[in-house]
């Protein structure tokens, strides 16, 4: 069995072959082409949630770090550190141990002289 063509059937053929393969090829490179669009847009709506959510811990950052600057500051004036209080109860310790002494003399000069009145 052979084919005979003309010269118009042959060129008719190859046009028809051709456009078939290339409207093959424009639809799946359409189809790929929206597909990436989709894709990418869908990246960037995550990558600017995540520069929003990158910016709130940001802020939180400054705020606590504020916070932490704050209690520093604040810290030597609301509180006694253990070295300090044990210093000062330790001078409170001696001074009410003098004020004992010092009592304890004046009951016994108070005590020699009643007993140097009744005799």
């Amino acid at each position: 069995m052979t084919l005979n063509l003309e010269a118009y059937q042959v060129i008719g053929l190859c046009i028809t072959i051709v456009g078939a393969i290339w409207g093959t090829a424009t639809a799946f490179f359409a189809r790929f082409e929206a597909s990436m669009k989709e894709r990418d847009d869908g990246l960037k709506s995550e990558i600017g949630k995540l520069s929003e959510q990158m910016s709130k811990e940001s802020e939180e950052i400054r705020k606590l770090d504020r916070d932490l600057l704050q209690l520093k500051a604040d810290l030597p004036r609301e509180y006694v550190s253990k070295n300090d209080f044990v210093r000062s109860f330790t001078v409170v310790e001696h001074k009410l141990d003098a004020l004992a002494n010092k009592i304890e003399i004046a009951n016994i000069k108070v005590a020699m002289n009643a007993t140097d009145d009744k005799g």
